[in-house]
């Protein structure tokens, strides 16, 4: 029996449309897509970040700037020409002879200063060691507050869509106690009121988990839509202890007062090196290689004229009064100064940021008990309502409206749980101990 071909052409279309179309629909909907574990989504944001690629740049660029301030002590070579013609007497051009070609050489010997300036680059160039570090640390704490907190708007967004579900079957029930003459008119446009004020939170949390999406794909470097939390994935938070000194852990691991300590070090080091630029010597060795035409009158009035001609030998300066340098030394000291002040000052706002946190972690964990216990009364009082219209002395409105109330208050509860989170996370990052939860 021939088939039509078009019958067959019809067939492989509607059998190419089932086979690509789930397959698209998949990949479009993030709900579908598979999920990135917490520890691979901090690790894909510390390989994409820019902000430590920008602070690798800045270790790379002082470790440029230490060996260049080295390369004083290997020769600075140069070849050039002073050609030029010379009437009478040969003069000089530009402080050097006119010549067919010459060969300089200069190094640094001895200067005392000089090795101070380049301790001083030595370590600005470990200090950014210290701010890579602090770069990371600050990635690692902005995806994990945005992987949590968009895991908190998902639960949460499905509790208020119970919650809405809710309100429009309390809504529903309202209108029909209306037609029967039971319930006002006012008693249904609060039901309206409710229905709204729902709405209005879950388009409020659906715009703040795009944002977040969105957000948390730019650090990841990857697609919006590709984006599903893996709640099980989250590390647990360590506890912390209110009896722990976790202000002083803080300065003594804070990047930030790591960092005004070098600054601190390097500032006293480059004030060194401009005091010892005012008295003591330096020396430098040179050397100088210059081939002497006839046509520029060396012969004619010099006696032993020779048209090649060297010179190797040592530099010695011995600064007598130099009242320009003295101004700069004390310019460094100033720095000096300002440098510990703002250390100081550092150490003083990593102490009270971190006793303030820690100290909050005692309010944000009552303020979570306080809702978790609320959300566990709602569940009693929709038990209780159960109960009453088995007997007949609860409507279905009150059954839904006690399903609301449980709904928004497992929501609070969330909430109070990632603000929670959110300080316990800042806190381990004063410490330097963020990275260690993050990638356990």
């Amino acid at each position: 029996m021939k088939r039509n071909p078009a019958t067959n052409h019809a067939r492989a279309a509607a059998l190419l449309l089932v086979i690509i179309l789930p397959a698209l629909c998949f990949a479009g909907d993030p709900a579908t897509s598979p999920s990135i574990s917490f520890r691979n989504a901090i690790g894909m944001a510390l390989e994409h970040s820019g902000v430590t690629g920008i602070a690798a740049i800045n270790q790379w660029r002082a470790r440029k700037a230490y060996e260049e301030l080295r390369a004083n002590y290997i020769p600075q070579i140069a070849i050039g020409s002073g050609l030029g013609y010379s009437y009478g007497f040969p003069l000089t051009l530009e402080g050097a002879a006119p010549s067919v070609i010459n060969f300089t050489s200069v190094q640094s010997l001895f200067n005392l200063s000089l090795q101070q300036y380049i301790k001083a680059a030595k370590i600005d160039w470990q200090a950014t060691s210290i701010d890579i570090r602090d770069k990371r640390d600050a990635v690692i704490l902005d995806t994990a507050l945005t992987y949590e907190q968009l895991d908190q708007l998902t639960a949460k967004m499905k509790v208020l869509g119970q919650a809405q579900t809710a309100a429009e079957k309390a809504q529903y029930v309202s209108q029909q106690r209306l037609q029967e003459g039971v319930d006002s008119k006012l008693d249904v446009t609060r039901s309206e009121l409710v229905s709204a004020r729902i709405r209005l939170r879950i388009a409020d949390a659906q715009s703040q988990a795009d944002v977040l999406r969105e957000h948390l794909a730019n650090l990841m470097g990857v697609p919006a839509n590709s984006i599903t939390i893996d709640s099980e994935s989250v590390p647990t938070v360590p506890e912390i202890s209110q009896d722990e000194d976790m202000a002083a852990k803080a300065v003594a691991n804070s990047p930030a007062v790591k960092l005004a300590e070098q600054k601190v070090a390097a500032a006293q080091t480059r004030a060194k090196g401009e005091h010892r630029a005012i008295f003591t010597p330096t020396i430098d060795l040179a050397s100088h290689y210059a081939y002497l035409a006839r046509y520029n009158n060396y012969d004619f009035y010099f006696k032993h004229y020779t048209p090649n001609n060297f010179a190797l030998g040592m530099n010695m300066r011995l600064p007598l009064f130099d009242s320009v340098q003295r101004r700069k030394a004390d310019v460094a000291d100033a720095e000096v100064l300002a440098s510990k002040k703002q250390a100081d000052l550092t150490r003083n706002q990593v102490s009270e940021d971190a006793l303030k946190l820690q100290r909050s972690l005692q309010q944000l964990t009552a303020a979570r008990d306080v809702a978790k216990l609320e959300w566990e009364v709602s569940q009693g009082d929709l038990e209780g309502v159960n109960a009453r219209l088995s007997t007949g002395d609860a409507n279905t409105r009150d059954v839904r409206n006690a399903e609301l109330d449980m709904d928004d208050k497992y929501a609070a509860y969330l909430d109070a749980e990632f603000e929670l989170a959110r300080a316990e996370l800042q806190l381990l990052r004063m410490t330097g101990d963020i990275e260690n939860w993050a990638m356990k």
